[in-house]
């Protein structure tokens, strides 16, 4: 055991030493954002342009419109088609994809190093001439709509569906980032063209570009292709009316369903990312639901048996989030679990010396563990850049961690968890 512990702390040792390097900032003068960093002889590249905005931005009416534009970004551009995008990147070995969350788009590639110049001219074309050609526009929303349809027989994904439409109702996170059956039905290919363009401005961007590659020649490439875009601005903010979120009273809603068993959440809105006790609510949460020497594991699966899965999370999110409790388990036994579920969160001040010291070493683990890749390196500079903390966040917040005191938890927790305040779905 103890030569495991060893083990892992000269895995974490090594990983918080590579994993920050020389990083450089560049903006450009159209208000385009660049981060590098040299990771020599690894022969890879890996690149990743962050977009503000993402579902967030969207009306209920449009829901789902900002994935379904990153995900046809590779469809077809004006210099290239579907296919000869994916042959190029294919005999460059270079793998190129987009995705969307709440509060941003992103566009990713990974190329090994020698063959970089060549992948980033398509990157670049990809981001800067989508044409989103009508067929595949067609072929893109069916296959979203059967992802939709799809999700109504995971029980999780109804019950956490439901769960953001109640504690987010007056918010725009209340929408699934995919979107609606009936929005998704309605959009047109017109309306993706123009979202793209009202979006996809260059003040909004940050490219990220991690691994084997110098900073002059990467500097080079991002001015050649993104330098010399004229189009500049920033996103248009999301109405007043819809940031407010009724936190004041306790809220339930019972709902049921097609399946054997039975899943409960309960939550409560939670500071954003900014606020200054993101940290300390990262590490209750560790305590309430990090990994197996959770108190969530021990009282619900060790003790009990209740549960077939059950764990917290607390969402790193931009313009609030929530500090949420979930657990599928038996019809019969949903009443205990959700009286256990109001037990741990009154007992959230009492957070011992031991628990807040296996907290913060379990958080900072698993967060530079997930550094190990560049890929992972290169989102979680853009990612922190991106969501308002800066790219220098990547190692503060290591730092913050090991700042938290019982003292900084308890106050929080008093704040933010109040019993009488929950919110709390059903599925039977």
């Amino acid at each position: 055991m103890k030569k495991i512990i060893l083990l892992f702390y000269f895995l974490i040792f090594s990983l918080s030493r590579c994993c920050y390097a020389q990083i450089t900032k560049i903006q450009l003068d159209n208000g385009f954002s660049f981060i590098h960093s040299e990771k020599k002889k690894i022969g890879l590249v890996s690149v990743n342009l962050f977009v503000k905005g993402g579902a967030a931005i969207e009306t209920d009416n449009e829901a789902g419109i900002t994935n379904l534009t990153v995900q046809l970004l590779t469809k077809g551009t004006s210099n290239r088609t579907l296919e000869k995008i994916a042959i190029e990147s294919e005999s460059l070995g270079a793998s190129i994809g987009a995705g969307c969350s709440n509060d941003f788009s992103e566009v990713s590639m990974i190329v090994p190093s020698d063959n970089f110049v060549s992948a980033f001219d398509i990157f670049a074309d990809v981001v800067n001439n989508p044409t989103f050609p009508e067929k595949e526009f067609e072929k893109e929303k069916i296959r979203t709509i059967a992802a939709i349809k799809s999700k109504s027989d995971r029980i999780f994904d109804v019950a956490y569906d439901e769960f953001n439409e109640l504690i987010f109702k007056n918010h725009t996170y209340h929408k699934p980032i995919e979107g609606y059956q009936t929005t998704v039905s309605s959009l047109t290919a017109s309306q993706i063209s123009d979202n793209y363009r009202k979006h996809f401005k260059t003040a909004n961007m940050v490219l990220c570009i991690v691994g084997d590659v110098k900073i002059d020649a990467a500097k080079k490439l991002v001015e050649k292709y993104f330098g010399s875009i004229k189009i500049i601005g920033t996103i248009e903010k999301t109405k007043k009316e819809q940031q407010k979120i009724d936190s004041s009273k306790l809220s339930k809603k019972i709902c049921t369903g097609k399946f054997q068993q039975s899943y409960i959440f309960c939550g409560f809105p939670a500071p954003d990312i900014n606020q200054k006790e993101y940290v300390t609510l990262k590490i209750v949460n560790t305590v309430l639901g990090g990994g197996m020497g959770s108190r969530l594991f021990e009282t619900l699966r060790e003790k009990s048996g209740l549960v077939y899965e059950g764990d917290s999370f607390y969402p790193s999110r931009k313009q609030i989030s929530d500090f949420v409790l979930y657990a599928g388990t038996s019809k019969e036994n949903i009443e205990t679990v959700e009286k256990i579920f109001v037990d741990e969160i009154k007992k959230l001040t009492e957070i011992t010396d031991d628990e807040l010291k296996n907290a913060k070493e379990y958080l900072k683990g698993t967060y530079l563990l997930d550094h190990r890749t560049i890929q992972r390196q290169c989102w979680w500079l853009g990612f922190w850049e991106i969501i308002g903390k800066g790219y220098e966040y990547d190692k503060k917040y290591l730092e913050d961690i090991d700042k938290v005191s019982i003292s900084d938890i308890k106050t929080a927790s008093e704040k933010y968890f109040n019993p009488k305040k929950i919110t709390t779905v059903i599925l039977k």
